[in-house]
């Protein structure tokens, strides 16, 4: 275990260089309603990059387009503004590995991948249990991507530290997310939560996006007026199946401990749910598994790693 750190202070973290591209993207999420195809459709040809990811995305299986689309407008249409918008944030967080010491790298490619994984994930499920609300469900996927900010930012602030930490805290299988935060503020000061919530004030994000960075670990903390109270569930979910399914960046779960965690029991209250059970809807987002792997794979920079795979059985409560 490293030393711990004299109390840090937020106010000591450094926030990195940000894309003209990705200061124009957050301001117009602080707007998600108004939102509309022509500005983001400007945004995104701005970049040859994000230009051919969202292609990819658009023409995946998981849309079963019977045309290649082929058109970046069209694309922006039949994915939504707000999704498109994520999409340009979580690409333009990616080129922050650009500023980390090479020893860095395979961390933040994994936690890059978590990332990627969870917000198909809090997506696929807010579709499934709102399917009238495409707004709810395009912040949702923006939320997936962001959730982990704060781990982004500790490891750019102290990127030996936080590595090491991160890659000790991967081999020791029995530590709960609660006690790796407790040791994240023994180490740092901070947590990561409250970390991304800090950088991401300063940074001017979305309120609904700082409130998800804040407590997606304890999503029944959300202050009701928060625009996160029904999202933030969700996401929680998502982080926890993601885990499942092969995406895990600390500690990987099973089946039986992600349907322990009470984020479900959460999850179907704010919902209320009746046509699902934590069960089903974990056996219908491991199905998506085939999806999942390639949304990684376009949004990611790197390949994926090999990975273990965890598999629901087929049984039912």
């Amino acid at each position: 275990m490293h030393a711990a750190r004299p109390t840090l202070s937020r106010l000591e973290l450094r926030c990195p260089p940000l894309p003209q591209t990705l200061v124009e993207a957050m301001k117009l999420l602080n707007r998600p309603d108004q939102l509309e195809v022509k500005p983001i459709t400007r945004l995104v040809e701005r970049d040859p990059v994000v230009v051919a990811r969202l292609l990819q995305i658009v023409n995946s299986a998981y849309y079963g387009l019977r045309r290649t689309v082929s058109s970046v407008e069209r694309a922006v249409v039949l994915l939504g503004p707000v999704s498109v918008a994520g999409i340009i944030v979580g690409m333009h967080m990616l080129q922050l590995r650009t500023t980390l010491p090479g020893s860095a790298m395979a961390c933040f490619n994994r936690l890059a991948q978590h990332c990627q994984a969870t917000a198909f994930l809090a997506r696929h499920l807010l579709e499934t249990v709102l399917p009238r609300l495409s707004g709810q469900t395009s912040v949702g996927f923006t939320a997936g991507l962001l959730h982990d900010f704060g781990k982004i930012m500790l490891i750019y602030n102290f990127p030996q530290e936080a590595v090491g930490f991160y890659e000790q805290q991967r081999l020791q299988n029995e530590v709960q997310a609660r006690d790796e935060r407790h040791l994240e503020q023994l180490l740092f000061g901070c947590d990561h939560t409250e970390a991304g919530e800090y950088v991401a004030r300063k940074l001017n994000f979305p309120d609904v996006l700082v409130d998800v960075i804040r407590y997606h670990h304890v999503p029944h903390q959300t202050p009701a007026t928060s625009e996160a109270y029904m999202i933030t569930p969700a996401v929680a979910v998502a982080d926890l199946v993601a885990r499942t399914m092969g995406y895990a960046f600390t500690h990987p779960l099973t089946p039986e401990q992600c349907l322990e965690h009470p984020a479900w029991r959460l999850l179907q209250q704010r919902y209320n749910l009746s046509d699902w059970t934590p069960r089903s809807l974990l056996t219908h987002l491991q199905e998506q598994q085939e999806f999942l792997d390639q949304h990684v794979q376009h949004l990611s920079l790197p390949n994926p790693p090999q990975r273990n795979r965890r598999v629901l059985s087929t049984t039912h409560d």
